[in-house]
């Protein structure tokens, strides 16, 4: 009995094993995706009505998960209680953003609050 399952699971282990390995080529291939019509002809996705990624201004308004970059972090707001705003947790900062006052993470830039200004 020890002998039937010790070969069953020695052959589901190898089947296992097998289903994972897939062509060393697909594994190891690195090619960037291709890209879309959109991306191809921007002129004929504006003029079908379809929306398309067109680089943002630098004055829209952040949006809570947004990833913002160095030159659209706006203002660092130091006294955060005068304007009404929480206390800022440890790696966070509060930001003055046209008129809206936004939390983000100092490190990565991310969007973690938005607080509409006074």
């Amino acid at each position: 009995m020890k002998r039937i399952f010790a070969t069953a699971l020695s052959l589901s282990l190898l089947a296992s094993a097998s289903a994972f390995a897939g062509p060393a080529q697909d594994r190891d291939r690195h090619d960037p995706p291709a890209p879309s019509h959109a991306q191809q002809h921007p002129a004929a996705a504006s003029s079908n009505g379809a929306r398309h990624a067109a680089p943002q201004s630098a004055h829209h308004a952040p949006r809570k998960g947004e990833r913002l970059s160095q030159h659209q972090r706006g203002t660092r707001v130091a006294d955060y209680a005068h304007h009404g705003l929480r206390k800022p947790g440890r790696g966070n900062e509060w930001r003055r953003i046209d008129d809206r006052y936004v939390l983000i993470a100092i490190a990565t830039g991310l969007v973690v609050d938005i607080a509409s200004g006074r």
